[in-house]
């Protein structure tokens, strides 16, 4: 878990868990003083690369970067990411399923 942590904050930033921290008034296990440095909040577009690029889109990295938060009020709910607009086209297909269904 410790190391989860640290993987976690390497991406979000430790600006931003301090803040969750300190929000909720939470205390880390005095350990994490030895093993977190600080890490700046990485954008998601820098996990782009040859292999993946054909798979992301704007929607996407907006997407992910709404679920992907440490405050948990801050996070998208269910309702809101089944609107989001990364599904779209599957709304839109389905849709169009139900228009062919009722003919």
């Amino acid at each position: 878990a410790r190391d989860q942590l640290v993987k976690i904050a390497k991406v979000l930033g430790t600006d931003d868990l301090m803040s969750y921290l300190h929000k909720y008034n939470l205390k880390l296990d005095p350990e994490f003083d030895r093993i977190l440095s600080r890490f700046t909040k990485k954008s998601w577009r820098r996990f782009v690369n040859q292999q993946n690029r054909r798979f992301i889109s704007d929607e996407a990295v907006d997407f992910l970067d709404n679920l992907l938060r440490y405050d948990h009020q801050e996070r998208m709910t269910p309702q809101e990411a089944m609107e989001h607009d990364y599904f779209k086209p599957v709304r839109k297909m389905i849709q169009a399923e139900g228009k062919t269904n009722t003919k």
